[in-house]
């Protein structure tokens, strides 16, 4: 099984993620992981895409990040694609909610040396970046391009009723 876990940022994918993985004991690449160095620095992008795709030659795996221009192909062979689309404040919540739950730490998928970080960029990136016509758009054409492998979540109640229903039993946040 292959699976894209895409959507908004402070959605939830990278929780959603490990959870999947667990149920399905496939390996999980976070992209935010390997796209960023220490202190938030971005890396070089066709490095990240080189790692990516070497990630891809496993049978099974699971890539939590749209990243849309990395290793687009991804895409393609994904048996499943899960779609984040969150409202705007929805997701400004959870990166209020991740940022006093990390205050000072490192989460376990970003690279080491990336603090947990809510900055003015950040903020505007979640509220109005992340959103442009643009990315609108191309979530739009994946609903109609690949509607046979597709599950949008709009809210955090039905991404978790979805790994209750896959067998997940551990705690989940937002019930």
């Amino acid at each position: 099984m292959k699976i894209a876990v895409i959507g908004h940022s402070s959605s939830g994918k990278s929780t959603f993620s490990k959870r999947l993985a667990q149920v399905y004991q496939i390996p999980v690449l976070h992209i935010d992981k390997i796209f960023f160095e220490p202190n938030w620095v971005e890396r070089d992008e066709k490095v990240v895409e080189s790692e990516i795709r070497a990630f891809m030659n496993n049978k099974r795996w699971i890539i939590d990040g749209f990243y849309r221009k990395l290793a687009t192909e991804r895409f393609e062979e994904a048996d499943q694609i899960f779609v984040f689309n969150f409202n705007r404040f929805k997701c400004l919540y959870g990166a209020i909610v991740r940022r006093l739950k990390y205050h000072n730490q490192n989460r376990d998928s970003v690279c080491v040396g990336c603090k947990e970080r809510l900055n003015p960029s950040f903020v505007w990136w979640i509220l109005f970046g992340g959103r442009r016509k643009d990315s609108r758009q191309l979530l739009k054409r994946f609903e109609q391009e690949h509607k046979d492998k597709i599950i949008i979540f709009k809210t955090r109640k039905q991404a978790n009723q979805y790994l209750r229903m896959i067998g997940y039993t551990g705690t989940l946040n937002y019930e």
